[in-house]
């Protein structure tokens, strides 16, 4: 299959305002620092460059306060809504799902349900939703979330942890709520994800409690990096693997830090973000602003994958077919092993939609903004935790693209 027909992209909306991530699809602060452990697959790279040491730190960023007091709160009542023209398959799949005949006739019961705009909404009660098993709501909020009106579904809180206690142990949340959060998570994949927020938002206490909740849902595992600068070091390795060929990012950039690290005599752990591209050394672990979304759209992952070079970001990258015709004409596909600034894209093994995109590091590292709203921020995270969120379906994979040296 060609490139064309596999990434012909398009913008899909996102509905899910607070969501850690959540499938946008392109068809081509608190720091809290976490506490488990991370694994670093060598073989996922080339080391091209230096023998650098990365120091990495996995932290959690959740939202400002000043950013969560402009979202609204979501309702506190369940909706799980439906295709009008599809009204009787809602009721197989609720059957499926393991919802009792009994409570199937009394969801689906017309006067118990509202029709509009082509949809049929179905209001549980806490009841029903309290004691659905974990199989049930992986059967039905699977199927539910292939429609953006579930935003629950669609985008649910994803924990990357084995454990939710495991996610949530440093943060501010009350331990019945994680306790809450654990007995109501489901599988997605290799992922727990949880989806009734409406419910754990009906036994809040206050809007105190409400806004604790509500933040620390936001949660967005991270990882801060440091590269160990030290009067042995090889500076003129760095700053050749820290500056691909054809990049418009200026050498002289970061070779005056380096060297004046180096003439102190000691070892210094350099963030590594002061290395990086001036664009990305200004968004990294930040969440979008007002001077963000002047055009009306919102960055998402691929105007941050291709503009990872740009000393300004390009406006036109946020549309679908100007991007589109960026990739064609600048990049080529290549394999493994991968360099510094290849972009990573997620790839749908059926539709041939690339579900998202991401640059490539170091080691297993990569630069991310996982997905086009407010509330997700740009991060440095690992392959692993990209690959867990938008290849857990089963039918991705990833391709790998760089940018063509201009001669």
């Amino acid at each position: 299959m060609t490139f064309c027909s596999r990434l012909q992209w398009a913008i899909a909306p996102y509905a899910m305002a607070f969501a850690v991530v959540g499938p946008l699809v392109w068809v081509i602060p608190r720091l809290i620092v976490a506490q488990d452990g991370l694994l670093s697959p060598q073989s996922m790279a080339e080391e091209i460059g230096p023998a650098d040491r990365l120091q990495r730190t996995p932290i959690f960023l959740e939202v400002s306060d000043n950013l969560l007091e402009s979202i609204p709160i979501p309702s506190p009542r369940t909706r799980w809504s439906y295709p009008e023209d599809q009204a009787d398959s809602a009721k197989s799949l609720f059957l499926r799902a393991g919802l009792k005949p009994a409570e199937v006739e009394s969801l689906t019961s017309p006067t118990a349900t509202i029709r509009a705009d082509g949809w049929i909404h179905f209001f549980p009660d806490h009841k029903l939703v309290e004691e659905m098993s974990r199989e049930s709501r992986a059967t039905l909020y699977g199927e539910l979330g292939h429609y953006p009106i579930n935003e629950f579904q669609e985008s649910p809180v994803l924990i990357l942890t084995d454990t939710v206690e495991e996610w949530y142990r440093s943060s501010h949340l009350r331990p019945e709520y994680v306790a809450e959060i654990s007995r109501m998570a489901y599988r997605r994949g290799d992922l727990w994800a949880f989806s009734d927020v409406p419910l754990l938002i009906s036994k809040c206490q206050g809007e105190r409690d409400l806004k604790t909740l509500y933040k620390t849902l936001t949660r967005t595992r991270a990882y801060l990096i440091t590269i160990t600068i030290g009067s042995q070091t090889d500076a003129s390795a760095i700053k050749a693997y820290w500056r691909p060929t054809g990049s418009s990012f200026r050498r002289k950039d970061i070779e005056p830090l380096i060297e004046s690290i180096k003439e102190t005599g000691r070892e210094v752990q350099l963030d590594l973000a002061h290395i990086m591209p001036p664009l990305a050394r200004k968004l990294i672990y930040t969440y979008p602003g007002p001077e963000n979304i002047s055009g009306g759209i919102l960055p998402d992952c691929h105007w941050t994958s291709l503009n990872y070079f740009n000393y300004e970001p390009q406006g036109y990258l946020l549309d679908s077919s100007l991007a589109t015709s960026k990739v064609l004409e600048d990049y080529e596909k290549v394999t493994e092993p991968w360099r510094y600034g290849d972009i990573l894209f997620f790839i749908d093994d059926v539709s041939g939609d690339a579900h998202h995109s991401c640059i490539f590091l170091k080691e297993d590292l990569v630069f991310s903004k996982n997905g086009r709203n407010q509330m997700t921020p740009w991060i440095i995270s690992t392959i692993k935790d990209i690959s867990q969120i938008y290849l857990s379906s089963g039918e991705r994979h990833i391709e790998t693209y760089r940018r063509r040296v201009q001669r």
